[in-house]
């Protein structure tokens, strides 16, 4: 299953520079967008040492400030094998490269866990994939760096679907 997935994501990215624009000569990525989606990850998509199995979801949403540059703010609940959830509030930066949609970004998210309060750092690459002008499938491979104990650290891969207006 994970290689299945895997390939479709790299097919995915391997799609033209022509699916951004959408067969117009507009940028997609400007100054003044928004963006609302969702994403998931765990389901064994994930590897932290200090977990077996996790599934997390996340709402996000995004403000371009100006072309191709995105500040970032999600919330999320997370479920682990051993019982633990977690809530947890983050904000971040993204930048769009306009030619492919591949993203870059970093960020920060502060998760609270049964009296645990734990900072993360996260580093993230990603496609906005577009179905339409305004909808994308947004495979993104990411690590997080757990500030109380590296068994928290890992790395992910998330999927999820983004509404661009």
């Amino acid at each position: 299953m994970k290689k299945l997935l895997m390939a479709a994501i790299g097919l995915m990215m391997a799609v033209s520079a022509n699916a951004q624009y959408l067969n117009t000569s507009e940028p997609v990525f400007y100054q003044g967008k928004w963006m609302i989606g969702a994403s998931a990850s765990g389901l064994d998509l994930s590897w932290h040492k200090g977990q077996k199995w996790n599934l997390n979801l996340e709402a996000k949403g995004g403000y371009l400030l100006v072309d191709d540059w995105m500040i970032t703010g999600k919330f999320g609940y997370n479920n682990s094998t051993y019982g633990c959830s977690s809530v947890n509030v983050g904000a971040g930066l993204r930048y769009y490269i306009e030619q492919n949609g591949i993203y870059v970004g970093v960020g920060a998210k502060y998760a609270h866990t049964d009296g645990i309060d734990d900072l993360l750092p996260e580093a993230n690459v990603g496609y906005a994939f577009f179905l339409s002008r305004h909808i994308t499938i947004e495979p993104e491979i990411y690590y997080e760096l757990s500030t109380k104990c590296s068994d928290y650290s890992g790395l992910g891969l998330k999927v999820g679907f983004a509404l661009y207006f």
